[in-house]
């Protein structure tokens, strides 16, 4: 068994962690939305799949669910 580090260790990792989680999370978010951008522009969803880590059917629920987002985010015009 890893032996425990020493509390104040132990959190200066866990503050890497969250850092590290945080900026992925941001990155993700980033994808997502580039993802409905380059749909709406007219990339197909299979040109789409093959540059990111998802599949066709996965940028197709994520283009999806970013312009429903956007459309309830958006002030009545």
């Amino acid at each position: 068994m890893t032996p425990k580090p020493p509390p104040d260790e132990q959190a200066a990792w866990l503050r890497r962690l969250d850092k590290a989680a945080d900026a992925r999370a941001r990155a993700d978010r980033v994808m997502e939305e580039l993802i409905a951008d380059a749909r709406a522009a007219g990339v197909p969803l299979m040109a789409i799949a093959r540059h990111v880590p998802y599949s066709r059917e996965w940028a197709r629920r994520i283009a999806d669910r970013i312009d429903a987002e956007r459309k309830a985010a958006a002030p009545d015009a």
